[in-house]
């Protein structure tokens, strides 16, 4: 698992600064226990696609059919993430 940077071609950019891929099949379980880590660290949040409505200005997660993202807004954040995590 990486911790990747966005660019201008990534979902998420402008609102996101950092992301991070799962496969969907092979890495469910560790997509849902980062995700409770996130949803105790941060609050709750939802999916990109309604991050707007709901906002939660530390992170999000978005789901496709091959592959789960959660997204972090920035620096702190992904600095959080890679001590727990990476």
């Amino acid at each position: 698992m990486k911790l990747k940077k966005l660019d201008r071609r990534m979902n998420g950019y402008g609102d996101f600064k950092y992301s991070t891929t799962f496969r969907r099949r092979s890495q469910g379980d560790l997509f849902f226990q980062i995700r409770n880590w996130c949803w105790e660290t941060w609050g709750p949040s939802c999916e990109l696609e309604f991050w707007d409505q709901g906002k939660n200005p530390a992170w999000a997660w978005a789901m496709t059919e091959f592959e789960i993202k959660i997204y972090l807004t920035g620096d702190k954040e992904a600095s959080w993430f890679t001590l727990k995590w990476i």
